[in-house]
């Protein structure tokens, strides 16, 4: 990566997974690196950050992103984390969208 945003250390939650950025007529598959933790300046929360390798990014500049989460919307991403990676196991296929 030219210019590093996120810190990659042995805390880091998972650094180089697969992933891609996407437009309505392109896509860029790049290495990313995933995040989560208790930000300082908002101790009630919990954030959720993202950044691509921007040496394979043809369509997006380097930068990273980040959601801060309630604890409960925490919980509910993880819940919901928890049943897609069980029905990928058991190769069963998961209603998409809301309501499901």
């Amino acid at each position: 990566m030219p210019v590093r945003l996120l810190d990659v250390t042995s805390y880091t939650t998972f650094d180089f997974v697969e992933g891609y950025a996407f437009g309505p007529d392109w896509r860029d598959d790049s290495a990313a690196v995933v995040d989560v933790d208790r930000p300082s300046e908002s101790p009630g929360t919990v954030r959720l950050q993202i950044e691509f390798d921007g040496d394979d990014m043809e369509h997006v500049e380097p930068h990273a992103d980040s959601l801060t989460l309630s604890p409960e919307q925490a919980r509910g991403l993880a819940a919901d984390l928890k049943r897609h990676a069980a029905n990928a196991e058991a190769g069963e296929d998961v209603p998409r969208g809301r309501g499901r």
